[in-house]
Formats: structure tokens, sequence, C-alpha cells
């Protein structure tokens, strides 16, 4: 607790000594307190939802990226089997084959 709030429970405490304030300004200290309580509860709330926003965005991301990115249809092969085979089994030109008589 801070100062302010020691003294008003300091206060509220010796309820049947004399107090040192006035009623008026006891009131003014419990609006002050109310006003602080409310003033945390929001904080702590926007704090609560904030960590939670960013829990489910990590969710998503993370999600999406195990996915393996975008869906949708994967593109082809870029060279089709029979022209990598047509071009391995082609003879070079300029080469003789072994044992040829020359």
């Amino acid at each position: 607790m801070d100062r302010f709030e020691q003294e008003l429970a300091r206060m509220l405490r010796e309820g049947q000594q004399d107090a040192p304030y006035e009623a008026r300004h006891r009131a003014r200290l419990h609006a002050g307190v109310r006003a602080r309580y409310r003033t945390r509860a929001w904080t702590a709330a926007g704090s609560g939802l904030t960590a939670a926003g960013l829990c489910a965005a990590l969710l998503l991301l993370g999600t999406s990226a195990a996915g393996g990115g975008p869906h949708g249809p994967r593109p082809g092969p870029l060279a089709s089997a029979e022209s990598v085979t047509a071009t391995a089994t082609a003879p070079t030109t300029g080469t003789a084959p072994a044992g040829a008589g020359g």
C-alpha cells in the first residue's frame, strides 16, 4: 500500500477516536480510494485482454505456419519425365563410340 491508503486505513481503524479530518474530507478520501480501485481494475483487465489477444494471434500464426503455407493448387513439375529421359539417351555430337575403327 502507498502512503495514501495507509493513512486511510489508519483513519478507519480509529473510528471511535476523534478524527483529525472532517466528514467532507473523509468522504473525499473514500472517493479517491474507490477511484484508484477502479483505475487498477481497468488496468488489470486491459492487461489481461492484451495478453489474451497476443496469445490468440500467436496461436493462429503458429497453426498457419505449421500447415505449410497457403492452401491451394500445387504447381506441376517444371519438366516432364519424357523430356528428361529423351535428352539423357540422345547421343552427343562429335564423339565416336568406343571400339569403332579409326
